[in-house]
């Protein structure tokens, strides 16, 4: 299956890609992936129900378990093909999902 490419507006940590005066176009996989796993569900008023809120599984007894299925169901309601989902030794979040 040929991977899809999402093209959006460039985002630094903070603020918008601009070059020249001008958005810049980047694909923004990992940046869609981010922002379905950072946002809370609600943050986003034209579709509340989407996100996971990562931070709210810290304090749960199997909030990693929990962290890992949220993002998955995400992922793939928002059009990627899901093939792995995992925390690192460190603690991040390591995923291989691409849009179909």
């Amino acid at each position: 299956m040929m991977r899809r490419k999402q093209i959006d507006i460039g985002l630094t940590d903070d603020d918008l890609t601009i070059v020249a005066g001008d958005f810049v176009a980047v694909e923004s996989t990992l940046e869609h992936q981010r922002q379905l796993t950072v946002n809370n569900k609600g943050d986003f008023k034209e579709n509340p129900t989407i996100c996971v809120g990562a931070a709210m599984y810290l304090d749960e007894d199997d909030g990693f378990t929990s962290l890992i299925r949220a993002i998955t169901t995400e992922f793939t309601r928002d059009g990627m093909d899901v093939q792995s989902v995992a925390l690192d030794a460190a603690g991040h979040i390591i995923s291989k999902a691409e849009y179909k």
